[in-house]
């Protein structure tokens, strides 16, 4: 029973948090610090779950400070938001040491994607159906870009290759 609840939840669990936060910042344009909460507490308990030793554990903290402190430097200058810092960091962890380069560079490539989108949509007149949605008219007004989007799309690019995909699997199977 254990082990086809813990299957079913390294299957669903972090995609669908990847899934909230990327809405919520396409909704809201922010990402609430409860995401971050939710992906650093469930990460200790589904790695001794699956069986993480001591280095790997380490490999995958290490990891996510490393870029926590590397985009809370970007959030200093202002090239990136507070909770895409935060989200960031706890999609390293779960990602790993050996994804997180892989992460960076897609949520480069979809940033990039993403910005042009908008740089594109920002300079047409918005039509006149959409100014009463609020969440559309915010986000055609603000002068930031919801970067939370191409760093949950490029988290559950990454996750769905991931050895907590493979072991959810193989648990259920």
């Amino acid at each position: 029973m254990f082990e086809t609840i813990l299957g079913w939840a390294l299957l669903f669990f972090t995609p669908l948090v990847f899934a909230y936060a990327g809405s919520s910042d396409l909704f809201t344009m922010k990402i609430s610090n409860k995401v971050a909460l939710i992906l650093m507490v469930s990460f200790p308990l589904c790695a001794w779950a699956v069986g993480f030793n001591g280095e790997q554990l380490l490999s995958h903290v290490g990891t996510a400070l490393i870029v926590l402190v590397a985009s809370f430097i970007l959030w200093q200058f202002n090239a990136i938001g507070g909770g895409d810092a935060k989200f960031a960091a706890m999609a390293s962890l779960w990602l790993g040491p050996e994804m997180t380069l892989a992460f960076i560079a897609l949520a480069s490539i979809y940033g990039a994607v993403l910005a042009i989108f908008f740089l594109f949509a920002r300079s047409r007149p918005l039509p006149v159906f959409c100014i009463s949605i609020n969440w559309i008219s915010r986000l055609y007004e603000a002068k930031r870009i919801p970067y939370g989007i191409a760093l949950a799309a490029s988290g559950l690019h990454l996750y769905s290759t991931s050895d907590w995909m493979r072991q959810g699997i193989e648990r259920l199977i």
